[in-house]
């Protein structure tokens, strides 16, 4: 039986969720304050990470004890695709 590595920002990426959906308590109170449907919060769970619209919301919210960048450590460039070199 061979196991699966995970990557080491995957990994990241899942434990940020997780600490999130202990902020907030559920799922629904993370749609709310994403703005984003409750199936879309579903759906970062199934992929184990914030997609990078919800990465940004949650970051600016100053409230939250996270920034972008811990949510989604993958990213390495935030700039808008159009504005990228």
């Amino acid at each position: 039986m061979t196991s699966k590595k995970i990557k080491p920002f995957k990994a990241e990426c899942r434990q940020a969720l997780e600490l999130l959906l202990v902020h907030f308590g559920t799922k629904a109170e993370m749609a709310r304050q994403a703005k984003m449907s409750r199936n879309t919060v579903s759906y970062w769970f199934t992929r184990g990470q914030v997609g990078r619209v919800a990465a940004k919301k949650f970051g600016s919210i100053k409230a939250l004890p996270f920034t972008k960048e811990q949510l989604r450590p993958d990213i390495g460039n935030w700039l808008p695709v159009a504005k990228r070199k």
